[in-house]
């Protein structure tokens, strides 16, 4: 069931009152979260319509209509959907098949050879994983994108090898209601039959963290510029928050050695 939120003001707790001894397993979000990866579809975005409609969309203006259409579409088809949203739109004459593959080969180069995790999540996720704490990945990104950061996005693949570094990964393909449905998260907590207390989930949008929240797992909001608007929703339902990964790294280092001595087979 999907849980509603009151608006409760700012109510985010210190980072320091984070008891990680009391947590099993560590949840990411990928696209805005581990990697800075929401700008890229802007970019696609403004030379698909600059190619095709002959029209110049502002960066900002494409983020907002982007927004409002993934916020008010329920579709499964939602890329499809979108798609077919901007032909409609910008009166663009091909098919939402087309423009689909147009969409797609105008990112990947991106996704291959200039995207990389934000600072301090390598050795963030090293960190925890050296710790015992079994690691997560919740995302509505594709398989086909999640192959490329594993595969063929060499920086990435070589600083945190993804399928060797997540103990489980579940994907836009392995839900069917997406954030800020609490689905991908209840499905985590089925898998390995857990409760929400033994968890911890860092995401940077609104929905993310609704969906986190839903689930009733602790949440960390990790600062992505891309989510400013949401800015006070964010921080009334989030319980901590992150300008960047050197805050948690600097915490963790501190307390190494006190995590390493834990038994966590034991929780």
């Amino acid at each position: 069931m999907v849980k509603y939120f009151l608006w409760k003001g700012d109510v985010v707790k210190k980072l320091e009152e984070l008891d990680l001894s009391k947590k099993k397993y560590i949840i990411f979000d990928m696209d805005g979260t581990l990697i800075d990866s929401i700008g890229i579809w802007n970019k696609s975005d403004f030379r698909i319509i600059d190619k095709f409609a002959g029209v110049q969309v502002d960066f900002d203006k494409i983020q907002q209509e982007r927004d409002w259409f993934l916020e008010t579409y329920s579709s499964e088809d939602i890329y499809v959907a979108y798609c077919d949203y901007l032909i409609q739109k910008y009166h663009i004459n091909i098919s939402k098949d087309e423009l689909i593959l147009e969409r797609w080969d105008s990112v990947e180069s991106i996704l291959k050879y200039e995207l990389t995790y934000k600072a301090g999540v390598p050795e963030l996720l090293r960190e925890l994983k050296e710790q015992g704490f079994t690691l997560v990945l919740a995302t509505a990104t594709t398989q086909r994108q999640i192959d490329i950061y594993a595969n063929q996005n060499l920086t990435m693949a070589h600083t945190v090898p993804i399928y060797d570094t997540f103990d489980f990964i579940l994907r836009k393909e392995d839900v069917v209601h997406k954030k800020p449905h609490p689905e991908i998260y209840l499905k985590v907590l089925e898998h390995y039959q857990t409760n929400p207390d033994l968890c911890l989930v860092f995401e940077d949008s609104l929905h993310g963290v609704m969906a986190s929240k839903g689930a009733g797992i602790e949440t960390i909001n990790v600062y992505d510029k891309y989510s400013d608007k949401d800015r006070l929703q964010i921080n009334s339902l989030t319980d901590y928050k992150i300008q960047s990964y050197s805050e948690i790294n600097v915490m963790l280092g501190g307390k190494s050695y006190e995590y390493k001595k834990r038994n966590y087979k034991g929780l």
